[in-house]
């Protein structure tokens, strides 16, 4: 099998198949709370350059600090001082390239510093023991089904605003059911990966 074949396929599994919303279940309240498909994706989007990035410097700082000094017990603290570190820097780097884009996310950046994907995918690539590379395309595939699960989540909230819904279902529970609903359709491409 060829690496651009190898490449496909983890990119079809990061993104459906072992997707960090629906299949690893790290779920943040943006992602049940997203209601427009415009907002959804702008805040995806981000969440996944600060996925990408810290998911790297998160390795970096695991394997060439912390391993080394014999402080390995400290990576949960490290990690999430990166990650808060990254989510400074994007959204320094987001307000001077598109302004009202990061205006528009201003109240929603404390969310993905505190988002469990962005953690859970740093520690997923210390607990697997990949690499660099395989640490930031991992990061990069995962933020990118991060990104699509959102965008699925506000298309279907959107279209759950004109629908009829019985009153014990309103609100999250029928988000709940869409959600469940959608993680089988994203297992269907299990299959493929």
């Amino acid at each position: 099998m060829s690496d651009v074949s190898r490449a496909l396929l983890f990119l079809v599994s990061c993104v459906f198949t072992q997707n960090v919303i629906f299949a690893r279940l790290l779920v943040s309240r943006s992602a049940v709370e997203s209601r427009r498909i415009g907002a959804a994706a702008g805040l995806g989007l981000f969440t996944a350059v600060v996925i990408a990035l810290s998911s790297v410097l998160a390795w970096i700082l695991y394997s060439w600090i912390l391993k080394p000094l014999h402080a390995e017990s400290l990576y949960l603290v490290a990690f999430v001082l990166v990650i808060a570190a990254c989510t400074q820097l994007a959204a320094l780097c987001l307000g001077k390239i598109r302004p009202a884009l990061a205006e528009g996310l201003g109240n929603c950046l404390a969310l993905v510093a505190a988002n469990c994907a962005v953690l859970g995918i740093a520690l997923l690539n210390v607990e697997t023991g990949c690499g660099i590379g395989q640490a930031f395309l991992n990061g990069l595939f995962s933020g990118l089904g991060y990104l699509v699960a959102l965008v699925c989540m506000a298309g279907v909230q959107e279209r759950l605003e004109y629908s009829k819904i019985p009153a014990p279902l309103k609100g999250l529970p029928i988000s709940l059911i869409s959600a469940s609903l959608m993680a089988l359709a994203f297992m269907g491409f299990a299959g493929m990966a």
